[in-house]
């Protein structure tokens, strides 16, 4: 056994041990020590070994108040929402530091948690503000041949003007004009009549043949789209544009025989990483069969794939792989060897940026069984779960005592596997198995 593979064992064995006798670290005692079996068998039986694992989380928070200067990042996810979920509070302190360029990158559409009355409800407001002549940009001359494809960061700007403002009719408006530009992107009318007629076929066979409209190819991505604005919303919140949000649409949502392929899912994957030439990586680490699918899966083994074929093409023995996990799965304190610190600020940014931002997902499609609230709620709870973890092996003091704002600023903790190409391509693949 490594030193690495001890102190996480030992990590393991102590924070086991706190939470049976409901006690502090620095308050076990020897005799404590000796009556476990776990930790006699890893020699800490006493007071001073305690104090080594004490120290080495302590080293992990540390790392976790490090900023981010002069780095390009990369924070990919497989729907939209999972990145918010998994690490938005560092996403945020990412976007603070101007020398850094920040990209999203989504990997499949989502059309599948946004249900059929949710679609049917924004093509019925979509009608009813163009019928009250609120939707002026159909009156452009060239609108349906290019100039629906313009102004999109406008539609963001829009909705986010009216969140501040309190106004939901012209948050709705903001929406619809989006939702209006995309359903345009797709069927191509000539003219307003054109788009009309499709928009009331769509009704119909919403209404009627709902199995038919969850299974129309165009209709899913129509709601894939919807689910791209709030990804985009989300962002724009701390001034991300509409072109640092890529949409990858791999194609294993869709269709994953021969999973992964090269052409179909990886190239996607690496044409951005070509572009964009991240130094920091953001990627889900959930295991087969966590969650209602497999995606989360599917796209770790996916980005690790291009990953593994963008290796082979240039030097990146200094990309730093960040592996997080969200709503579906945690990390155990010993695998993480960053733990970052969430404040109530954190709290309240994602909680409101979530409600506004995500509104097919406050009533989502596929709700977490073990706990009734939004997701966004699920994600705080789980970090206020990990401060408690951290605190039986460092105090309670140590946060509310500590020179550093950020960690007295402190009421829950994020907990992160960070990896170089090597660690992280190991790990993808003994996932597998």
């Amino acid at each position: 056994m490594n030193y690495n593979e001890y102190i996480a064992e030992a990590e393991r064995a102590i924070l086991a041990l706190c939470k049976r006798l409901n006690r502090y670290a620095h308050k076990l005692t020897a005799e404590e020590l000796r009556s476990d079996a776990e930790c006699t068998r890893l020699g800490l039986t006493e007071p001073k070994a305690v104090t080594a694992v004490i120290d080495h989380v302590k080293v992990k928070l540390q790392r976790g108040v490090k900023p981010f200067e002069n780095e390009v990042i990369f924070n990919t996810g497989p729907h939209h929402d999972d990145i918010m979920l998994g690490i938005m509070p560092i996403i945020n302190r990412q976007l603070r530091c101007p020398s850094n360029e920040v990209h999203f990158g989504i990997a499949t559409s989502g059309y599948n948690s946004v249900n059929n009355d949710y679609l049917s409800q924004a093509i019925a407001d979509t009608l009813s503000y163009l019928r009250q002549g609120e939707i002026q940009m159909v009156n452009y001359p060239d609108f349906f041949e290019q100039g629906y494809r313009l102004k999109r960061d406008k539609d963001v700007y829009h909705y986010l003007d009216n969140v501040a403002g309190k106004n939901s009719h012209e948050m709705r408006r903001g929406f619809c004009h989006r939702f209006l530009r995309n359903a345009v992107g797709i069927w191509h009318p000539n003219n307003l009549d054109g788009l009309v007629a499709r928009f009331e076929a769509a009704q119909q066979l919403l209404a009627n043949e709902p199995q038919k409209a969850h299974d129309d190819p165009e209709l899913q991505q129509l709601k894939g789209m919807i689910r791209e604005f709030e990804e985009e919303l989300v962002w724009a919140y701390t001034g991300v544009s509409v072109k640092n949000v890529h949409h990858l649409h791999l194609g294993f949502y869709k269709d994953s025989h021969d999973f992964p392929n090269r052409e179909r899912d990886v190239e996607p994957v690496l044409q951005q990483l070509h572009a964009i030439k991240p130094t920091t990586i953001s990627v889900i680490m959930d295991p087969m069969d966590v969650g209602p699918t497999n995606t989360h899966y599917k796209v770790l083994q996916t980005i690790a794939k291009a990953i593994e074929a963008w290796n082979e093409e240039a030097d990146l023995s200094q990309l730093k792989i960040m592996g997080y996990r969200n709503v579906w799965s945690t990390f155990a304190l010993e695998e993480a060897n960053i733990i970052v610190p969430v404040s109530l600020n954190n709290f309240a940014v994602i909680e409101k940026a979530f409600r506004d931002s995500y509104l097919t997902q406050v009533e989502a499609e596929f709700p977490n069984p073990n706990f009734d609230g939004t997701f966004s709620e699920l994600s705080e709870s789980i970090w206020v779960r990990q401060l408690k973890d951290v605190q039986l092996l460092l105090g309670k003091d140590y946060f509310y005592e500590n020179q550093h704002p950020l960690i007295r600023a402190t009421h829950g903790l994020i907990f992160l596997k960070q990896m170089n190409v090597e660690e992280f391509l190991h790990v993808a693949d003994q996932m597998k198995h």
